[in-house]
């Protein structure tokens, strides 16, 4: 363990991307080696097949064929390569789209490397075919014919070339798509129940994958049987005959008689189909040498279950760099790397916790830092960049000065303010000096009117300063057009792009940083020795809380339309709350201690209530509320004969009089009231309460009575 824990020298770690480099070369060998076979394949199919055995062995010309076909594959290998991304296209228009699809680099890229593929495929074909040579051999009396034959074919295969570069990048057939998992409806113990990617056997992927292959491969070949006669007989016809015939007068004596085509192509039914099956194997070659790289990239980072950092003198320490890392691939695989250490391997964890004497600080400390950045990278990418603040501009101190300035007004210049005289004068001057003399006046009143004219009309909220504000309002009115689809963002594409981040999406990395920082943190309770780990916890908790509330949030101010396509930001909110909820049940005991205000925990707490279990006295009524009942009167006698007992009837009886008596007075004064009330406009009238919701005084008789009459006055 302690060769884990430690580094053996001070030399820094190798770099983790060398191991990932490692492994996707060999897993690129083998899919390499399925190509051979496929292009094995081509060899047997599209050979001569005059004797079968020697058709398809392959230590002999249909080796060699292979190998030429195979060279075809290894371009497209290459260009997958070169613009391997993680993720999925996110772009928030359809505008970006296209820009992103046909205005890039890249595309110029795929064109060139696909139609040098397919011309290589081209003329592999063609040198194993006899009757495709490049001219027609003539008889005694004839001369030589240029072969038209194999320039329909090139032509053939350059349009399927352009048609599959177009659907390599509108599908994304370089992108590298790591598929996320959702949460076990039920916990399980079993480690690959849980694990972050569901990932079949590469076999088995390849095999669902095979039949769509077949399918597009036949539908390219197909449209282009369709449209290449068409294409070659009105516009290319004349142009291709003129360049292969003038390659081909370098190395055969070709007649001058054959400058222009002459008649119909000969191209009869058969050699057609000739071209559409050799079109359909071109295709299929293209599709399985894509699907072959991909799946076989697409594996977990371990070598024959060990992770790949084990190899590292320094594992941990290669490991960190990978977190580090700038390259989306490396950080991705590192993450991965470390959510299945953190749900399988139980030695590597304890090695990470017990690592505690860098000079850069403990390397779990590192690790987490590492992963919270991620996830505060969806947070800008939420909220935006903060506000810049303005800073003071620094002014240069002035060096002193040894001597006074010179003096710059000219000494014999006249008085600049004029007098009274010469300000009169002065517009009678213009009418000697000038042919027109009437134009200055005229020109300064027009000019005024003009500049009133133009502020009048105006709008208050124009901006004259603006130089966008034109620009600004052509891009509105071509929104609000008919056109304007092609220009807005769907709130679908806006979502995937803003959590997911753009121009591609990578939820693997979001996924694996919540998983393996949930399951470290809960190991660390039984596992991490020196209990470095546990003081981490609060910014985790507080990182997903803040995370979690900023895409909830964000999600519903946008989700107004969407019914379907955030599949996968729904599963990271899902992980996301699952893995609050875990940190919360696990450490509710230390988390306090460890920093964590109550107000932050209360609000974690309520993070991971999903919206569908609010409380209901937390919702807003959506019933009207009931009217406010009467308050009854607490008593605590039910009758008044319990309240006074037996000894106070006679009195009672004396009350009930007085009482009568009160009622009387109190109907007189109010028609007082209402007689002085109709005078008094803004004063409104107070009824008094009933005689039997007031108390009795120990005398007798009620208290509404001397109320009434403080009303009245």
């Amino acid at each position: 363990m302690s060769t884990l824990a430690a580094p053996s020298s001070k030399a820094p770690p190798r770099p983790y991307r060398r191991f990932v480099t490692s492994a996707l070369h060999k897993r690129f060998v083998h899919a390499a080696l399925l190509s051979l076979l496929v292009a094995l394949g081509n060899a047997f199919w599209l050979g001569s097949n005059q004797d079968l055995f020697w058709s398809w062995f392959p230590f002999g010309p249909a080796g060699i064929k292979a190998l030429l076909f195979f060279l075809s594959s290894l371009l497209i290998f290459t260009l997958q390569i070169a613009t391997l991304r993680i993720g999925t296209r996110t772009t928030t228009s359809p505008l970006a789209t296209f820009r992103a699809i046909f205005l890039s680099a890249a595309t110029l890229q795929t064109a060139i490397l696909y139609l040098m593929s397919g011309w290589w495929f081209t003329e592999a074909y063609i040198w194993s075919a006899p009757d495709l040579g490049w001219i027609t051999r003539g008889a005694h009396n004839t001369p030589d014919m240029l072969n038209e034959r194999p320039i329909y074919f090139r032509l053939y295969a350059m349009l399927v070339s352009i048609g599959y570069a177009g659907l390599h990048q509108y599908h994304g057939w370089s992108s590298l798509r790591i598929p996320i998992s959702k949460l076990p409806v039920t916990p399980s113990a079993d480690a690959k129940a849980q694990d972050t990617h569901s990932l079949l056997p590469v076999q088995t992927r390849i095999q669902q994958e095979l039949i769509s292959a077949l399918k597009r491969s036949a539908s390219a070949s197909a449209i282009t049987f369709l449209v290449a006669p068409f294409i070659n007989g009105l516009f290319l016809r004349t142009i291709l005959w003129r360049i292969h015939l003038a390659i081909a007068k370098l190395f055969y004596n070709v007649s001058r008689a054959n400058a222009h085509p002459i008649g119909y192509p000969p191209l009869g039914f058969p050699y057609l189909f000739r071209c559409f099956f050799a079109g359909f194997l071109l295709a299929l070659t293209w599709e399985l040498t894509t699907i072959l790289l991909l799946e076989y990239l697409c594996q977990e980072p371990t070598k024959s279950g060990v992770p790949l950092s084990a190899a590292s003198k320094d594992p941990n320490g290669t490991l960190l760099t990978g977190l580090k890392a700038k390259r989306d691939v490396v950080r991705t695989f590192a993450f991965w790397e470390l959510a299945i250490i953190a749900q399988r391997h139980k030695e590597r964890r304890k090695a990470i916790f017990e690592d505690i004497e860098r000079p850069t600080g403990p390397i779990w400390a590192q690790m987490l830092q590492a992963g919270l950045n991620v996830l505060q990278e969806l947070q800008l990418r939420i909220t935006g960049p903060p506000p810049a603040k303005p800073g003071t501009p620094e002014v240069a101190k002035p060096l002193p000065r040894l001597l006074p300035e010179m003096q710059t007004q000219s000494i014999f210049a006249p008085d600049s303010k004029p007098s009274r005289a010469e300000r009169l004068a002065s517009p009678l001057k213009q009418f000697g000096s000038t042919r027109q003399p009437w134009h200055p006046p005229i020109d300064q009143t027009a000019k005024q009117v003009e500049t009133r004219l133009l502020e009048y009309a105006k709008p208050s909220s124009a901006d004259s300063k603006s130089p966008n504000g034109l620009v600004g309002s052509w891009t509105t009115e071509l929104r609000r057009s008919r056109l304007g689809w092609f220009f807005t963002s769907p709130n679908t594409a806006k979502i995937n792009a803003t959590i997911m981040g753009s121009p591609y999406g990578n939820a693997a990395v979001l996924v694996d940083v919540i998983e393996a920082l949930t399951k470290m943190q809960v190991a660390s309770l039984t596992e991490d020795t020196y209990g470095k780990a546990t003081p981490t916890v609060p910014d985790t908790v507080r990182t997903f809380t803040k995370t979690l509330n900023l895409i909830e949030d964000y999600v519903a101010q946008n989700k107004q339309g969407v019914t379907e396509g955030i599949e996968e930001v729904e599963i990271i909110v899902e992980r996301l709350r699952a893995s609050l909820k875990e940190l919360l049940s696990a450490f509710q005991v230390y988390l306090i201690d460890q920093g964590l205000g109550i107000s932050e925990l209360n609000q974690a707490k309520k993070a991971i209530q999903a919206p569908s279990t609010i409380p209901q006295s937390q919702e807003k009524p959506k019933s009207k509320p009931k009217p406010i009942e009467s308050r009854n009167e607490r008593r605590l006698f039910q009758s008044d004969k319990q309240r006074e007992g037996p000894r106070d009837q006679d009195g009672r009886r004396k009350d009930q009089g007085a009482e009568l008596n009160g009622r009387k007075g109190s109907r007189e004064i109010e028609d007082v009231g209402e007689r002085n009330g109709s005078h008094e406009h803004g004063r409104p009238r107070i009824d008094a309460p009933p005689a039997w919701t007031l108390p009795r005084t120990t005398t007798g008789g009620p208290l509404f009575q001397r109320r009434e009459m403080e009303q009245v006055r």
